[in-house]
């Protein structure tokens, strides 16, 4: 077996992972990270001038006096915003499009609103100072415009600086998500620019079923996603200019046109990327949340994302890289230190009472029905571990029914024990190292749950 495994942690030099002494050379599923794009600017001006879907260059769009919403992902993305940006808004001012006629909002949805310094860091100073710039208050219905129910019974509700726009130009990145298949695209509104009332109604449509059949699935076959194109129906012209990223300051593609036709192309190109190969299910799935920066409930997707290339009762270990500025982006700690103070005990209530909390969620139509419903995937039949030291430095040694490290070698202690209790002296271990990127969805284990499920379990 390799001494260790290398997995990406933060700026700085790579975790060496090591395994227990005497398990079998583990599966290591990289990402496809070949042919970066070298000049990003002219790859952009390229996408801009040859748009998809059959839209026209975004200049050709519009006239003086026409008023733009441009819409943005928020900072736990390692979009190029900045860098897309002062293009973008050359082009809007060639066609005589005044700076007092556009406005910038970051898609939020349920994170925390961005501030003044943090928008700067997003838009670039210079634009910051120039435009109209907006977080948009998620819970303030006097913000939103109203622009009906969409077929699929979605309330669209949208913050009126983007609903009542001439046209609306959507800044972001395809990556795997658990329940739209790929983010990007559509997702940059509804969630990001929308009220909670809409944004809670689009998350219920993706909770039927197993979240994994969900993940990186075709837009046509996935429900959230034709709800979130929908509900655009009832706003105006879209244009997405969006990319498909590797780890920070790499991106493969970018591409701009109709949303839908960007979406499409680009999910094709992440799924050849980043989607795990057909493999035996395994004991203990490891994986890291590289490039994410560190927010935990990005991470813990992370590990829902990867959940579904382990066995019933096996092993799930998350490796976090945390930067502290980001730890309670999404998750607040006021939260999480709340469920940790339970401690073991708590532990054991929340994983046999997460069940009926999904079911109660969901029959309420309460908007954390998709919170439930990831925790009761992640943790109901499975161990999960996870090492991320400045998250147990704050809230001490577990998360309910979740271990924390910061200690390495008590992890492999960990996973050695639960090893032997379930009798497996040689476990079958799949390492994700870039869990950030990779994702291993639930049609890509359906071939391993005869044979490959019955010979493991004759083994025993």
């Amino acid at each position: 077996m390799p001494a260790s495994v290398a997995i990406p942690w933060g700026d700085g030099p790579p975790l060496d992972l090591s395994l227990p002494d005497g398990w079998p050379d583990p599966d290591v599923m990289e990402p496809a990270l070949d042919g970066p794009i070298a000049e990003y600017r002219a790859a952009l001006t390229a996408a801009l001038d040859h748009p998809l879907g059959g839209l026209s260059p975004i200049e050709a769009m519009v006239t003086p006096g026409s008023t733009v919403a441009i819409v943005v992902d928020d900072p736990s993305r390692w979009t190029p915003v900045r860098e897309a940006l002062p293009v973008v808004l050359g082009r809007l001012k060639s066609r005589g499009v005044l700076d007092r006629d556009i406005s910038i909002s970051i898609g939020v949805g349920r994170h925390h609103a961005v501030d003044a310094e943090a928008m700067a860091r997003r838009v670039g100073e210079e634009v910051a100072a120039s435009y109209r710039c907006f977080s948009p208050p998620v819970d303030d219905l006097a913000q939103y415009e109203d622009r009906g129910t969409s077929a699929d019974g979605i309330p669209v509700r949208v913050f009126r600086p983007v609903a009542q726009a001439d046209l609306r130009i959507l800044i972001g990145s395809v990556l795997p998500h658990l329940q739209a298949g790929f983010g990007g695209g559509y997702k940059l509104i509804f969630p990001g620019t929308s009220h909670r009332s809409t944004l809670g109604a689009i998350h219920r449509v993706g909770l039927g079923g197993d979240a994994g059949a969900l993940l990186g699935s075709t837009a046509d076959a996935n429900p959230m996603r034709r709800a979130i194109r929908g509900a655009a129906g009832l706003l105006g012209p879209c244009v997405s200019i969006s990319h498909v990223l590797g780890p920070p300051g790499q991106v493969f593609r970018v591409a701009s046109g109709h949303p839908d036709a960007v979406q499409d192309e680009l999910a094709a190109e992440v799924a050849r990327r980043y989607r795990a190969p057909d493999a035996e299910l395994a004991d203990v799935v490891i994986a890291g949340n590289a490039p994410w920066p560190g927010d935990p409930m990005q991470s813990f997707k992370v590990l829902l994302n990867h959940r579904s290339a382990c066995r019933s009762g096996g092993a799930l270990v998350g490796l976090f890289w945390t930067d502290p500025g980001e730890i309670d982006r999404s998750f607040p700690m006021p939260a999480m230190r709340a469920i940790a103070a339970t401690g073991a005990p708590g532990g054991v209530v929340m994983r046999r009472g997460l069940a009926m909390a999904d079911r109660v969620a969901a029959a309420s139509g309460s908007a954390a029905s998709f919170m439930v419903r990831w925790a009761r995937e992640l943790v109901v039949d499975r161990e999960v571990l996870v090492y991320a030291p400045p998250l147990r430095d704050r809230i001490g040694p577990r998360l309910g029914p979740i271990r924390l490290y910061s200690d390495l070698a008590e992890l492999r202690q960990r996973l050695a024990l639960l090893a032997g209790s379930a009798g497996e002296s040689s476990p079958r271990v799949r390492i994700f190292p870039s869990g950030g990127l990779t994702y291993c969805p639930a049609s890509s284990v359906a071939v391993r749950r005869g044979a490959g499920q019955e010979h493991r379990e004759n083994r025993r």
